[in-house]
């Protein structure tokens, strides 16, 4: 009798076991993780680590997209760290250049607007080794206009919603650019 009940008991403990490694990679495979650490740490698709919360944008912020300390070492305020895939990584003092056909940045707009214009401030802009097909910019993989010089460009979006992913793709096929600045601005096109 006592080796039937060791037997029930073992085959329990096995049985729990195997529940609870099967729980434990069904939560490795599924983590419960906020966005930017998805993004960083298990998709790879941002390459700065904004910190928590820190994808979120109020609209007309205008951010730089250099170092966090500028040659001198002094902190640079409103730093843009939402970048993803297909820019340089170091020595971004002047601006982040693109390192491939496809760069990423990613927001997630505190509200949601039916007018937001993409600003861009393109600092360096040279197709000269490539002809000049310009820069396609897409938001959440719809095409809303080229950039073909130098300067600040706004282009318009329409509506955004609010607490979700915004995806802006930047598509160089042949030219290279510097990004200074973007920011997403409710309101008017200039003419």
């Amino acid at each position: 009798m006592r080796k039937n009940i060791a037997r029930v008991l073992l085959y329990a403990a096995c049985a729990v076991l195997v529940v609870f490694y099967i729980l434990v990679l069904w939560w490795g495979k599924n983590p419960k993780v906020g966005t930017e650490y998805r993004m960083y740490y298990l998709t790879h698709e941002l390459t700065d680590w904004p910190g928590y919360g820190n994808l979120k944008y109020t609209f007309g912020t205008k951010e730089i997209c250099t170092e966090h300390k500028d040659r001198n070492g002094k902190e640079q305020s409103n730093v843009c760290s939402r970048k993803g895939q297909g820019w340089q990584k170091t020595k971004r003092y002047e601006g982040t250049k693109n390192t491939d056909k496809d760069s990423y940045i990613y927001y997630i707009p505190e509200e949601s607007s039916d007018n937001i214009y993409l600003v861009c401030d393109i600092t360096e802009y040279d197709t000269t080794a490539f002809g000049d097909k310009g820069i396609e910019v897409y938001v959440n993989d719809k095409l809303i206009g080229n950039i073909d010089s130098k300067g600040t460009t706004k282009l318009k979006v329409g509506y955004v919603s609010g607490d979700e992913l915004l995806t802006v793709k930047f598509h160089a096929d042949n030219a290279e650019y510097t990004l200074y600045s973007i920011s997403l601005d409710k309101g008017q096109a200039e003419t």
